[in-house]
């Protein structure tokens, strides 16, 4: 046997090699041979918690599969139980797709337990004060947390802009943050959306909140509430009836019961 030969032979595929295979392959929109890539992963070693939390993350965020993903996400923290990511996950899940808000706030609390430094975690758990429990005070100090662990956080600007907005009537720093969330992440949809909100409702900005739908629009084509607030302003306030009318068609083609929202 060759040195060559012998020296290759000493390479071993790890779960982490598929993992990065299912990555890369997630990224590049080869669902199929990413799953493939992540069961060969949980295949070559059914123990190891890390595959399975990277194989719930790509069937809940790519494949729709609510319970595939969740039971992953068990198989992970059982596995391991002081892993704080695949807690993480399995709350914003429960929150996002089953409504179980005890169940979400419990695993989001354990997570930030296990590892205090993770800004999102912080952020999903006001998202579900503000959103659900209506408890101002606590989402806003969890969005406060989120941008002290770390201040270059986007999606906590943005979250806590809103909160200024409509709950707390606190116009000019909820345009800070919006500002800030752009600054910090230029494609963050959300954020242009709210921003064009703010001085489309309360600042009579026309020409601003117009440029911020429009962009929000362009890295979200399938934004319906962008294109139902911009077709408002274009109706209202621009005297567009055309594009108001296209924009109106647009947003209820995406959700048919966005005109019924309130």
């Amino acid at each position: 046997m060759s040195e060559r030969s012998s020296k290759r032979d000493n390479y071993l595929i790890t779960p982490d090699s598929y993992i990065t295979l299912g990555n890369h392959q997630s990224q590049s929109g080869n669902y199929e041979r990413a799953l493939a890539a992540y069961d060969c992963a949980v295949r070559l070693d059914p123990g190891y918690a890390r595959s399975y939390n990277y194989r719930g993350s790509f069937k809940y965020a790519n494949l729709g599969d609510i319970q595939g993903a969740l039971a992953d996400f068990d198989s992970a923290v059982r596995y391991d139980p002081d892993y704080a990511v695949a807690y993480a996950n399995r709350g914003l899940l429960r929150y996002q797709q089953l409504g179980d808000i005890p169940g979400a706030l419990a695993d989001l609390n354990l997570s930030i337990l296990l590892n205090p430094r993770d800004a999102s975690t912080y952020t999903t758990r006001g998202l579900i004060k503000y959103d659900r429990l209506d408890d101002v005070e606590y989402a806003l100090a969890d969005y406060d947390l989120a941008i002290c662990v770390d201040p270059n956080f986007a999606p906590a600007y943005n979250c806590r802009g809103l909160l200024k907005n409509v709950k707390l009537m606190d116009i000019s720093g909820a345009l800070a943050d919006y500002d800030r969330a752009i600054e910090l992440d230029p494609t963050l949809s959300e954020a242009y959306y709210n921003s064009g909100t703010l001085k489309h409702q309360e600042l009579a900005d026309r020409l601003g909140a117009l440029v911020d739908y429009d962009r929000a629009i362009s890295l979200a084509p399938n934004l319906a509430a962008a294109y139902f607030a911009r077709s408002l302003l274009k109706r209202n306030l621009l005297d567009d009836v055309r594009g108001a009318n296209f924009d109106l068609d647009r947003a209820i083609n995406l959700d048919p019961n966005i005109v019924d929202a309130p």
